[in-house]
């Protein structure tokens, strides 16, 4: 038997044989290996989850489905593959990725077209596979300062430094990026304690805090709150959610959040206008 799971770290979708997984389902065996080759005819074959005598660690993992055959776990595995990617692009709403601006054909009359599809389901399988060497990278990154900087009794690591998310967002591919990353609960929270740690004197200074970290002004004019005209909308955003959640624990309300990330949007998008010369008269 093989089963079909999600890595909670890398949130990847593999493989894994059924007899690697605790009793309860919440932990696989992985193989240590570098190489993707070796790690898929470790699978393949079932082989005990071991290397040299020593028992290979165990990873936290969401459990889906199990199969009798290796065929079908991966025909399962592609599945639930495209249906995450299918749920993150229709979380994020924006047009010429999938929601393109014209009316969506209904499933009775007219399907995409597969070469649509294929291309589509290649481009955010590109953007998942540089976030996951992304993600490999920072926490190898981290690990290796962890081991190297041994804290004294006079000083301590900045734990700001080390945690701290890849902001502010300053382009488009920045904020796909970020919302595949926010899929990932361990990722999600620590996004959290960083912009609830940003402080502020009532909900507009609390507000405005987080927003400037979050985006850059030449990025924030280009959403409002709705998607209302040539604009994104910010409200569709998992990041807003999390927004939320950090001025929650500054006792800031979920209304009065919203008020206020509607008037910094609003207000970024006049006052870049306003910085444009004015032409009179034909002359600047």
């Amino acid at each position: 038997m093989y089963a079909v799971v999600t890595l909670q770290d890398s949130d990847e979708v593999m493989v894994a044989p059924s007899h690697w997984l605790s009793t309860d389902k919440k932990q696989s065996y992985w193989p240590p290996f570098k190489s993707p080759e070796k790690c898929m005819e470790a699978v393949q074959n079932r082989v005990k989850p071991e290397t040299g005598g020593k028992t290979w660690e165990k990873l936290n993992i969401s459990f889906h489905k199990e199969s009798v055959s290796f065929d079908k776990a991966k025909e399962g595995q592609k599945e639930i593959t495209e249906q995450k990617e299918r749920s993150f692009l229709l979380a994020t709403g924006f047009p010429g990725i999938l929601q393109r601006q014209r009316p969506l054909p209904t499933p009775s009359t007219s399907r995409m077209p597969a070469d649509d599809k294929d291309d589509l389901l290649q481009m955010l399988r590109d953007i998942k596979s540089t976030v996951q060497e992304n993600s490999a990278m920072l926490k190898k990154l981290l690990k290796e300062n962890t081991a190297s900087e041994s804290p004294s009794s006079t000083s301590l690591p900045n734990k700001d430094i080390k945690t701290s998310p890849n902001l502010p967002l300053r382009t488009f591919e920045d904020v796909v990026r970020t919302e595949m990353e926010l899929t990932n609960a361990t990722t999600r929270q620590k996004y959290l304690k960083y912009l609830s740690r940003l402080g502020g004197f009532g909900a507009k200074d609390v507000i405005k805090n987080i927003m400037q970290q979050v985006l850059t002004d030449d990025l924030a004019k280009e959403f409002n709150w709705q998607g209302r005209g040539e604009k994104k909308a910010f409200s569709r955003l998992i990041l807003t959610d999390v927004i939320r959640d950090a001025a929650s624990k500054q006792s800031v309300l979920r209304a009065d959040c919203e008020a206020e990330i509607k008037a910094y949007l609003w207000h970024r998008i006049n006052q870049i206008g306003r910085k444009r010369p004015r032409v009179c008269e034909g002359v600047t």
